[in-house]
């Protein structure tokens, strides 16, 4: 069974700016940051990661056919990471506020020291790639920390919602964020 590829780049004309490989394609935010703007209504890569999260998040392995699927693969790294913080929250207040410390934290781009997906993303040619990359993800990130407590705390009451609990414990591609 294959995984679960980023449709979004298939279903555009647009060729999305790159940085470090990553297709840095637009989202629905209200955060501040470098992130195209997504059309009301329209999937975006934040919500096509959660969608495939539970799918893709079983394979070892994941032929990357592109920028997209580079950011598919760094996103679902990292709301796997926000799952595992989840994991030790038990309000969704409290959750909020350890996915937001986070989010906050430094990003490492492909080439530095910490970057744990080793070849599959190529270095960026010049600080300012690497500085797009840190910035965009970082953006990407307080998003995703915005989504994730919904729908972990979305049991009866705001109760941790098990179906999603189960999925803290898998690692994707067998990998972890360090961040």
């Amino acid at each position: 069974m294959p995984s679960y590829h980023s449709k979004i780049s298939e279903t555009t004309e647009v060729v999305f700016e790159e940085a470090c490989g990553c297709a840095l394609m637009p989202f629905r935010t209200e955060t501040r940051g470098p992130a195209p703007p997504c059309n009301p209504g329209t999937e975006d890569i934040i919500d096509e990661t959660i969608a495939f999260f539970r799918a893709n998040v079983f394979f070892r392995n994941f032929e990357v056919k592109g920028g997209a699927d580079r950011t598919l693969i760094y996103l679902t790294l990292y709301f796997q990471q926000c799952l595992v913080k989840c994991e030790r929250c038990t309000s969704p207040e409290a959750a909020s506020k350890e996915l937001s410390t986070l989010a906050m934290k430094a990003v490492t781009s492909p080439g530095e020291p910490g970057w744990v997906l080793g070849g599959m993303y190529p270095s960026g040619k010049s600080k300012q790639e690497g500085d797009s990359f840190k910035a965009y993800f970082k953006q990407a990130r307080e998003e995703i920390g915005r989504r994730v407590v919904p729908l972990m705390y979305s049991g009866e009451g705001g109760t941790k919602n098990k179906w999603w609990q189960a999925f803290s414990k898998r690692k994707f591609m067998g990998k972890e964020l360090r961040d």
